[in-house]
């Protein structure tokens, strides 16, 4: 269904079928309310894993609200060789969301994305070695993301759940790990660490949302070297510039970059997936308690890992 033809009544109608809909579950995975897995997720998820990647495919690989869109607008400057903002969206190139006969005809490279855990990604595309970039984010700011994200976006609400409820409710709940997104945040980062660590993925870029929000130019310059491409030291600096938060946000507002379908089909008709792009702003929404409460999950969930957040700047 091309979403993009539907008129006001006809989206009104889409939006409150999705509200009412459970969330689709899939070996131990709750999803969002995609139209290609609420169905049964089976089908469509077996064809993720079993998907016949190209040696030239790049797949970005991130847990949501790690900073997706941002990463996949400055990768395909990147891939143009030029700083104009591309007329796609991530989400018509997002493995869950589409029908994968779609990606048959794009021409190489192609650059694919997904917040799959490791171990449903294209096994091909892992067994052969070909490029992955893996975005992290600090989970506190993922969390408050997450539930502004999920208060708007009718694939991830739902009524009959009263989900996500209120922000004291969600933090709650995802401590619990109750809607445990693509597996939870901690499950998907530890299937990554293990994965790398292990050898079982060779190929991988490793970006960190705080590390793109420091430096933009020099992460800019680490990508290009990983997709073996010679910018001029003038096009990294105005590719940072032009995927900045406020300028890739204002762009995907004005239209610069398509219709703004985001916008359409959000709670308060405007695009949830740009709000503040900052770091550290959990510090405005945990309490004293919660935080607590959440430090002592980082130290559970993370007491073997090496994994290391940056909780501001």
């Amino acid at each position: 269904m091309d979403l993009s033809l539907l008129d006001s009544e006809e989206t009104e109608k889409m939006v409150n079928y999705l509200r009412s809909k459970k969330h689709p579950v899939y070996d131990g995975c709750m999803f969002p309310k995609f139209p290609t897995l609420l169905d049964g997720p089976e089908q469509h998820m077996e064809a993720i894993r079993n998907f016949d990647s190209k040696e030239t495919d790049i797949l970005l690989c991130t847990f949501p609200k790690s900073g997706t869109n941002w990463v996949y607008e400055t990768v395909s400057m990147i891939l143009q060789g030029d700083s104009q903002y591309t007329q796609d969206t991530k989400v018509n190139r997002m493995m869950e969301t589409i029908n994968l006969d779609q990606l048959s005809d794009q021409p190489s490279p192609r650059f694919i994305n997904t917040h799959v855990a490791f171990r449903h990604i294209p096994k091909k595309h892992v067994d052969n070695g070909y490029k992955i970039i893996h975005v992290l984010r600090n989970p506190k700011d993922v969390m408050v993301s997450l539930y502004n994200h999920c208060r708007n976006d009718p694939c991830a609400v739902c009524i009959e759940e009263d989900f996500p409820g209120k922000w004291d409710d969600f933090i709650q709940d995802m401590c619990e790990n109750k809607h445990n997104f693509y597996g939870g945040f901690f499950n998907y980062e530890r299937e990554w660490e293990k994965a790398k660590q292990t050898k079982a993925v060779t190929n991988v870029h490793t970006v960190f949302y705080e590390d793109l929000k420091k430096n933009p130019v020099a992460e800019v310059e680490r990508l290009a070297a990983f997709l073996n491409k010679e910018l001029s030291p003038q096009l990294m600096e105005d590719i940072a510039d032009k995927c900045s938060f406020t300028k890739l946000a204002e762009a995907t507002r004005s239209g610069q970059k398509g219709e703004d379908m985001v916008a359409k089909f959000s709670e308060n008709k405007t695009n949830f997936i740009f709000r503040k792009g900052t770091v550290g702003d959990w510090k405005n929404w945990f309490t004293v308690a919660q935080n607590e409460m959440f430090d002592q999950l980082l130290d559970r969930e993370l007491k073997d890992s090496n994994l290391q957040f940056t909780y501001t700047l």
